[in-house]
C-alpha cells in the first residue's frame, strides 16, 4: 500500500495487512470517511497505530471545528459524533487516554449547551468511567470556553481553567499538545498558564519540551514560542505580562500602540490621548515659529496667538481621531478674550473651564487659572537668557483662588514650560521674598516644568487640576477680584453606550 504522498505518516506507520477502508477514512480520501466510516476506521487502527490516530485527530483539532459550539449545530465530523459509534470504548480509552478525556469533556459541554444531545449522552455513557476525571474536567471547561461569547462568562471560565490547572498540573501537562492545537481559540490562555506552571512544575516543563518535538507543525511552533519566552531572564510576572500584552494587542481595533504606554487619564483612550498630545505639540511648534518672528510682542497678543493655535490643532486632531476610531470621545477646545473694560489689575491671564458630558454616566465642570509670562530674553534690552519676572501679588491672588493654578512660561525659543504656581510661591518664600516681584531662571524651574502637551492631556483631561469651588468661579469670570483676560473652554463628550465598548461604560 503506497502511503508516500501523505507526508505526516512514515512508511512504517502501517502494516501490509492494514484494511484499505481504514486508511481511506484516516486520510479522508473518500466521501464515506465521515461519520460511522471514519469512526470504524479509527477503531480499526487504534490497536496497532494509536499514535497515527492521535496525530490525525490532533491535526484536525487545530484545523476545524471539532468541538461544541453555541448555538449548537450538528456536525457529522465532530469528535462526539465519531466517538458515539465506537464499539470498544474501554480499548480506545486505554490506548488513547488523552483523546478520550478530550472527547468526554467535549461531550459534557455539548450536552449542556444543547440541553439534550443523544450523541453526547451516548459518549458519556460509554466513556466517562474509563477516563481521567481531572483531564475530562479540564476539557469540559475548555470546550465551554471555546463556545462562549459573553465577556463576563468568558472571564469566569478562564479563571476556572487556570484554577484547575494550578491544582492538577499533571492533567494540564498530559493535555498540552491538544491545548496548543486549539490555542488560537483560547485567546492565548494556553500560553499564559503554561508559562506560569513551567516555572514551578517539572511535569509541565517536561511536557513543554516534548511538545517542541511534535510532528504537528502548529503544536511544535507554539511550544517553541512558549519555550523561548520561558528561557528569558525576566521575572515570571514580566513574562506573563508580555504574553498577555501580545495577545491583547493582536486583537486591538487600532494598532500600533506602544505596549509601555497605558492610558493616563479617565478617558481610557490611548488613541485620543495621543492625538491630543500630538495636536498640542503641533500648536507649540507653530507658536515657536511665530515667536521667532514676533517674539517682541506683549504677553497678551502672544497668549491670544497660542490659544488660537491650540484651538485650530485640537479641532483637527479630535475630528481625525473620531474618523479613525468611530465612537471615541470628542474633545473640543474654544477660546475667547475678555473685553478691555472688564480686565482687572491682578486678573489671571487664562481661565480654563473643563466640561465633561457622558450621558447617563458622568457630568463634571471644573475650572482653573493660568498666568502666562514670557522670558526676559524676548524683551528688548533685557538679558539674553531664559528668566521670568513673577509678580508676587498676582501669584498670591492666583493661589487664593486655586491651589493647582499654573504658570505658562514662554521660553526664548517659544517653547512653553508649565510650572505649578505653588512651586513658584515656595521658591519666593525660600528666598525671603515679599518685595513685590522676583525672578526665576531656567535652572530653577527645569525640574518642576512639564510640556504644555502633557499639562493639557494628563492633567486637565485627567481631572488632576481645578475644582468646582472658587477656582471655577474665578475661571468663569464671576470673581471681580480675579477676572481672566482669556477664557479657554475644553469640552469632552463621551458617546452613548454602543458596541465600540462592548456595552459597558467608561470606568476611568
Amino acid at each position: 500500500m503506497d502511503h508516500s504522498r501523505h507526508t505526516i505518516y512514515s512508511s512504517t506507520d502501517f502494516e501490509d495487512g492494514c484494511p484499505r477502508c481504514c486508511l481511506d477514512a484516516l486520510v479522508e480520501r473518500s466521501r464515506e470517511a465521515e461519520g460511522i466510516g471514519l469512526a470504524m476506521g479509527l477503531e480499526g487502527l487504534v490497536d496497532k497505530h494509536a499514535r497515527v490516530v492521535e496525530r490525525h485527530v490532533l491535526r484536525l483539532a487545530g484545523e476545524s471545528e471539532l468541538f461544541a459550539r453555541l448555538p449548537y449545530r450538528r456536525r457529522s465530523s465532530s469528535l462526539v459524533d465519531w466517538a458515539a459509534h465506537l464499539r470498544h470504548p474501554e480499548r480506545f480509552a486505554t490506548t488513547l487516554p488523552v483523546l478520550t478525556a478530550v472527547i468526554v469533556g467535549d461531550a459534557r459541554a455539548r450536552d449542556e449547551l444543547s440541553r439534550f444531545d443523544r450523541g453526547a449522552r451516548t459518549v458519556l455513557e460509554k466513556f466517562q468511567r474509563h477516563t481521567n476525571s481531572a483531564e475530562a474536567e479540564l476539557w469540559y471547561l475548555v470546550a465551554l470556553l471555546m463556545s462562549e461569547r459573553s465577556t463576563v462568562a468568558t472571564a469566569g471560565l478562564r479563571a476556572d481553567v487556570q484554577e484547575l490547572a494550578s491544582r492538577r498540573p499533571r492533567a494540564w501537562a498530559a493535555s498540552l499538545d491538544w491545548l496548543f492545537a486549539v490555542g488560537d481559540q483560547l485567546n492565548d490562555l494556553d500560553v499564559i498558564v503554561t508559562l506560569s506552571l513551567a516555572e514551578t512544575r517539572p511535569c509541565v516543563k517536561a511536557a513543554l519540551k516534548r511538545s517542541t518535538r511534535s510532528e504537528i507543525p502548529s503544536v511544535r511552533k507554539r511550544a517553541a514560542g512558549i519555550t523561548a519566552l520561558a528561557r528569558g531572564s525576566s521575572p515570571i510576572e514580566e513574562k506573563l505580562l508580555n504574553a498577555l500584552s501580545q495577545s491583547v494587542d493582536a486583537r486591538r481595533h487600532v494598532f500600533p500602540r506602544p505596549l509601555e504606554h497605558p492610558s493616563s487619564t479617565w478617558l481610557s483612550s490611548c488613541e485620543l490621548e495621543d492625538l491630543i498630545r500630538g495636536g498640542v505639540s503641533a500648536a507649540v511648534r507653530d507658536f515657536t515659529a511665530f515667536v521667532a518672528r514676533a517674539g517682541a510682542q506683549d504677553e497678551e497678543p502672544l497668549t491670544a496667538t497660542l490659544l488660537r493655535m491650540l484651538e485650530e490643532h485640537l479641532s483637527t486632531t479630535s475630528t481625525a481621531g473620531r474618523r479613525l476610531t468611530p465612537g471615541t470621545p470628542e474633545v473640543v477646545l474654544a477660546s475667547r478674550q475678555e473685553t478691555k473694560h472688564a480686565e482687572q489689575r491682578n486678573g489671571a491671564d487664562v481661565g480654563i473651564i473643563l466640561e465633561i458630558t457622558a450621558p447617563g454616566r458622568m457630568a463634571a465642570r471644573v475650572g482653573d487659572l493660568v498666568q502666562v509670562k514670557k522670558a526676559q530674553a524676548l524683551i528688548p534690552s533685557a538679558p539674553p537668557r531664559d528668566s521670568w519676572k513673577i509678580e508676587s501679588p498676582q501669584l498670591t491672588t492666583l493661589l487664593d483662588q486655586s491651589a493647582t493654578a499654573a504658570y505658562w512660561l514662554i521660553a526664548g525659543s517659544g517653547e512653553i514650560r508649565v510650572v505649578p504656581a505653588k512651586f513658584l510661591a515656595a521658591h519666593e518664600a525660600g528666598k525671603a521674598g515679599g518685595r513685590g516681584s522676583f525672578v526665576v531662571g531656567h535652572s530653577e524651574i527645569r525640574h518642576s516644568a512639564i510640556g504644555l502637551e502633557h499639562y493639557l492631556t494628563d492633567l486637565i483631561t485627567g481631572l488632576w487640576l481645578g475644582s468646582s469651588g472658587s477656582a471655577l468661579t474665578a475661571a468663569d469670570g464671576h470673581d471681580p477680584r480675579n477676572r481672566p483676560t482669556f477664557f479657554l473652554r475644553v469640552n469632552v463628550t463621551l458617546p452613548l453606550l454602543d458596541d465600540q465598548y462592548g456595552g459597558t461604560p467608561f470606568t476611568g
